[in-house]
This record gives C-alpha cells, sequence and structure tokens, in this order.
C-alpha cells in the first residue's frame, strides 16, 4: 500500500478562513475606537461642568437666602423710630434693640455687614424704603430726625455664569 499524500494545493473558494487581522482593519478599530473615545469624553465633560454650575449656583443660592433670612431679622429689631442712621438704595445703617450698630453694604461682590462678609457672590443689593400710606420713600429720614420708614423692601441679586437671580423680602421693623 502506497500511501499518497494530497497534493499542496490553493483552497477551494470559501474553504479558506483568515486567521490573522491585517492592517488596515486594525488601524481601522483603533481610529474608530477613539472617535467613539473622544466624543464619549467630551460628554462626560460637560456633564461635569453642568454639575458644578448648578452645584455653584444653588450654594451661592442658598448663602444668599440665609444672608437675606438674617438681614430681615436684624431690620426687624430695630431699635426706635431715631436709630436709623443711612437708609440709601445701596446701604443701611441702624441700631438693633440692643443698641449694635448694624450696617449692610454691597463691597464688590461680597454683601457686608459692618466689616464681616455675610454673603459672596453678590452682584446686586437693593433697598426700597415705604412710609405710612405704602408710598415708596426716595430720600426716607434719618436720624437725628424721626424716620419715616416703615416697611423696607431688599433684594439680593446674584450671578452666575450668564444667569442671574433676585431673592427679595419685605421687612416690618418692629418699633416704627
Amino acid at each position: 500500500m502506497t500511501h499518497n499524500p494530497r497534493p499542496k494545493t490553493a483552497c477551494p473558494a470559501g474553504r479558506h478562513k483568515a486567521k490573522a487581522v491585517t492592517l488596515i482593519e486594525l488601524i481601522m478599530a483603533i481610529t474608530i475606537v477613539g472617535i467613539l473615545t473622544t466624543a464619549a469624553s467630551m460628554y462626560i465633560k460637560e456633564t461635569i461642568d453642568l454639575w458644578r454650575f448648578v452645584t455653584f449656583r444653588s450654594e451661592v443660592a442658598a448663602q444668599v437666602r440665609t444672608a437675606l433670612i438674617r438681614m430681615g431679622r436684624e431690620i426687624r429689631q430695630l431699635k426706635d423710630a431715631l436709630s436709623v442712621y443711612t437708609a440709601t438704595a445701596g446701604r443701611f445703617r441702624f441700631d438693633d434693640i440692643n443698641a449694635n450698630n448694624i450696617d449692610y453694604q454691597l463691597s464688590g461682590s461680597n454683601l457686608m455687614r459692618n466689616a464681616d462678609i455675610l454673603a459672596g457672590g453678590v452682584s446686586g443689593l437693593s433697598f426700597t424704603y415705604y412710609d405710612a400710606d405704602n408710598n415708596a420713600i426716595t430720600a426716607p429720614l434719618v436720624s437725628p430726625s424721626n424716620t419715616d420708614i416703615r416697611r423696607i423692601n431688599i433684594s439680593l441679586s446674584i450671578q452666575s455664569g450668564t444667569q442671574s437671580k433676585t431673592l427679595t423680602t419685605q421687612v416690618y421693623p418692629r418699633n416704627l
């Protein structure tokens, strides 16, 4: 018996299966993965930036809201009609019932209470004063005269990027 080895000829069409990746296929796969990674990283970066923006804005708004509540509480404790020393659109200075002199004003982007920073990131502070008839007063009477202020509207504005928010409160001082 003789053994005839099979002659080495090319495989018939369709029977040859490639077991390796060509260089062009490898380059194309790397390019596609690179494009997908770049797109995903840009999306992730935008999401992180948005989260930081929203977090910063809510922190600043909470700080300003707390400052506004404190201002309202302290102004409500105004000592008497002779205790208002400055009452302008951007500044309010008075004595409280404990004879503490309190001065609110904006310095740069800081809301100041005397020499202390009450809130940062503030873009605007506005006081509007009203008399007993609920009419706005442009130039309220201050000490040494009895003040004609009966209600004070306080507006604080914050700005974060291109967005701004204004918080307001109205205060009726108890001893006026």
